[in-house]
């Protein structure tokens, strides 16, 4: 899906895409639909593998410090992502058969700006 914007609706999305770990979560989410468990693991494994002066957020989110990453922090950066359609949520039956477990996929393949 491809969503073209205006310079009148711009604002939220510079909100929702501000942070690195948001770029991250859109670029693992560009194969398939992962679960909630499935992003947060990955982040806190891809620590290591960060410059720490690299890719730096100054604002609300932090130093994109994944390894001390938690799961309230994460599920507000998914559902920042989500409020301005970047991403959706959508629940699969859990393996351990209770409750079902919400996975993210991607919403939008490109995002346009017309600047007219």
């Amino acid at each position: 899906m491809t969503k073209e914007i205006t310079l009148n609706e711009i604002e939220k999305y510079i909100k929702a895409l501000h942070c690195h770990i948001r770029w991250v979560i859109i670029d693992y989410l560009k194969e398939e639909p992962k679960s909630s468990e499935e992003i947060f693991k990955f982040l806190k494994d891809i620590n290591e593998n960060l410059d720490s002066d690299e890719n730096q957020c100054s604002g609300l989110c932090g130093k994109a410090d994944f390894k001390n990453l938690k799961k309230p922090s994460l599920y507000y950066h998914l559902r920042e992502l989500e409020s301005v359609g970047i991403i959706l949520s959508d629940y699969k039956p859990s393996e351990s058969k209770r409750a079902p477990e919400k996975v993210w996929k991607l919403n939008l393949e490109k995002l346009t700006i017309n600047l007219k």
